[in-house]
């Protein structure tokens, strides 16, 4: 994000940062195939209150599995981050998704939860230490480049959408695991690139090792860029070296409370949209819209247009500035997100073509409200205001905190399709939303001097 040329190192990591994205939304497109696919998962989906519900266990299973992998994983390899080093953790986020996948794959909702939550053991690891590799490795910008890493995600999960749907047309009873393929072979890529990369000088200094440091910012930026960028990196270390986890002192201090709240409200902000729950659900209700049957009943022209949707989301999200009128993108992402909500109502209505179409319009919208207009603007808002002491307790927070906003954002609305009539679930959906955003209106402007 400067005006200087770009190394190969950094673009090799800039392919790191996507591929990492992508992996974590194919991830969630193919568990939203592997629902599709499953006619009691649909049944259950659609019930709506009625009968079909029995395999409603099963399905919150397999959406808990991911957040809940993650949860797990995100403590565990920032500790590899730290005592190992950047680039051992990536290689063990990359490999615990990869064999995840082989697992997830597999038909069988025990061992396919258990896979996923493998994969969601790798999630985990990219969100805490991917940031990490932008800031440490990228050339200054990286709060600029999170932003567009986080819009990536629709990609991969339109890419695991649309093999799956070809997988199950070419070979019936094939389309889960061609979905599997997907985030197994971004997160295949993101191991390979991270082997061609260095370690991260801010990691060697910390060690001690400053011709490390020197040697690895060199091969990142170039022989003049390290000369001066050594300065930074040493000042940098020596500043993260002082981390302590935040305590009763700390939050005594107005800025940091300010802080601690913003990045509460920023995490659960970006679930308003309800775009993650619509890469994971949507599949299935489409599929179900279409008369059952599985991936096939749904013709390949109509997952194309929704893939295609949400790939032209993601490359949006890469072009767009996240720190830009970022208070306004957030309302303005949330407002529109409520009105595909409200077209919802309409699905009784509407038969054959005309839902088919309404569905797919109502996905791709919500989609867009969150990784093109919230998700990026609420991304590395914190940044400037965490105070450097507590800079590892706030990544470590915002990895732990993700995963539980998106554990309640695809749950919730799982159980309200599977247990409420359509309407009062639509009506239950705009009231949190609208209550969320009174409170955002009221509180972000003063916990997030950033953002107004």
């Amino acid at each position: 994000m400067t005006t200087a040329k770009r190394t190969p190192a950094q673009r090799r990591l800039r392919a790191l940062l996507a591929s990492s994205a992508l992996a974590s939304g194919a991830a969630w497109g193919a568990l939203g195939v592997s629902l599709a696919d499953d006619a009691g998962a649909r049944a259950a989906l659609t019930a709506h209150g009625g009968v079909g519900g029995e395999s409603l266990p099963t399905v919150l299973m397999a959406l808990a599995a991911l957040p809940l992998g993650s949860l797990i994983g995100a403590p565990a390899l920032d500790f590899v981050s730290h005592a190992c080093g950047r680039r051992p953790a990536v290689l063990a986020a990359s490999a615990l998704a990869a064999l995840g996948c082989l697992v997830a794959a597999v038909d069988g909702p025990l061992l396919r939860a258990a896979g996923i939550g493998v994969v969601g053991l790798g999630m985990g690891g990219y969100t805490v230490v991917i940031p990490k590799l932008a800031h440490e490795l990228a050339e200054h910008g990286h709060r600029r480049l999170m932003p567009r890493v986080r819009a990536v995600s629709p990609a991969g999960a339109g890419a695991a959408a649309l093999i799956g749907a070809l997988g199950a047309l070419l070979s019936p009873g094939q389309g889960v695991v061609r979905a599997w393929v997907v985030p197994q072979l971004a997160a295949m890529v993101s191991l390979l690139l991270a082997l061609s990369l260095p370690e991260t000088p801010h990691w060697y200094a910390a060690q001690g090792r400053i011709e490390a440091a020197y040697a690895a910012l060199r091969r990142m930026v170039g022989d003049l860029e390290a000369a001066v960028g050594i300065d930074w990196v040493m000042m940098d270390t020596g500043t993260l070296g002082e981390q302590h986890p935040i305590g009763r002192g700390d939050l005594a201090i107005a800025r940091v409370r300010r802080t601690v709240v913003a990045g509460l409200l920023l995490e659960v902000v970006q679930a308003l949209p309800l775009g993650l729950a619509a890469l994971c659900l949507g599949p299935a209700l489409l599929t179900e819209a279409a008369g059952g049957g599985g991936p096939t009943a749904v013709p390949l022209g109509v997952v194309a247009a929704l893939a295609a949707a949400w790939v032209a989301v993601a490359l949006l999200g890469t072009r767009r500035h996240g720190e830009h009128f970022a208070y306004a993108w957030v309302l303005a992402g949330i407002g529109a997100s409520a009105c595909g909500i409200t077209l919802l109502a309409l699905a009784d209505t509407v038969h054959g073509v005309g839902l088919t179409a309404l569905l797919v319009g109502v996905d791709a919208l919500l989609v867009a409200c969150q990784f093109l207009a919230v998700a990026p603007a609420c991304t590395g808002s914190i940044d400037p205001l965490v105070p450097p002491w507590l800079l590892r307790s706030q990544r470590r927070a915002t990895a732990a905190l993700r995963p539980l906003v998106q554990l309640a954002a695809v749950l919730a609305p799982a159980l309200l399709l599977a247990l409420v009539p359509a309407p009062a679930a639509v009506g239950i959906v705009l009231s949190c939303q609208v209550l969320t955003v009174v409170i955002a209106v009221a509180a972000l402007p003063w916990a997030l001097e950033a953002l107004s």
